[in-house]
């Protein structure tokens, strides 16, 4: 049976960007798959415009403004995929990005599966991502991970990340306390939870996101 995997995307002030980010989601070559929006008390239109997008295989939920991390965990409440993709509402998934990713799955036995890609920065114009690798872009053990994360004080964006149903439901919601580096404590434990034995966590480097900046980050700001 093909895996479904659900794109998480949480929106907070977001209305320049969100059409361009979900239709980066459901422009994915990976059919199977759910994206659930979730708007935290927006200011601004992004809930109207995410509105536009819905239907069968898209929900679109708001909330009143309660952080990026309660934002995630709803998100995360409504799933019914096999893997979690997380992505901000201002990130792009290239195309085949999910594809490349699950290609890797299959060679793993184990249901801790965790996958990440090469990711790109850019401003405005996606094609011209710049993608410089760090330390962690490496098939590594959680122990591995962790001492180069901390040692070397690198990061990973959260879309990055294709990570296992299982897995998920072993590392816990996000932690709503948090309102700096959130998502590194997050997949810290993400990492951790995962299997010792060999399962490869980088895959294919075909598979990519964008990463937009120079502008205020859109998941979510009390």
């Amino acid at each position: 049976m093909t895996a479904l995997v659900s794109i998480l995307i949480p929106a907070y002030n977001a209305e320049r960007w969100i059409g361009e980010t979900m239709r980066s989601a459901l422009d994915q070559t990976w059919s199977h798959k759910e994206i659930i929006v979730v708007d935290d008390g927006s200011r601004d239109n992004t809930l109207v415009v995410a509105k536009r997008y819905e239907s069968k295989h898209v929900k679109v939920l708001s909330q009143d403004n309660e952080g990026a991390s309660a934002t995630r965990n709803r998100a995360l409440e409504h799933a019914q995929g096999d893997y979690i993709q997380w992505l901000d509402a201002d990130d792009l998934l290239a195309q085949d990005k999910i594809s490349e990713q699950l290609k890797e799955s299959e060679c793993c036995q184990s249901s801790r599966v965790l996958l990440t890609s090469a990711l790109g920065r850019f401003f405005f114009r996606p094609h011209r991502a710049k993608i410089i690798p760090n330390p962690l872009w490496r098939d590594l053990l959680p122990v591995e991970w962790l001492l180069i994360k901390f040692n070397e004080n690198v990061w990973m964006n959260p879309a990055a990340f294709l990570v296992s149903r299982r897995l998920s439901d072993l590392a816990g919601s996000w932690n709503v306390h948090l309102s700096l580096d959130d998502d590194g404590e997050y997949f810290s434990r993400v990492v951790a939870a995962r299997s010792l034995s060999d399962i490869r966590k980088h895959g294919n480097f075909g598979a990519r996101i964008w990463l937009r900046i120079n502008d205020l980050d859109s998941a979510t700001m009390n």
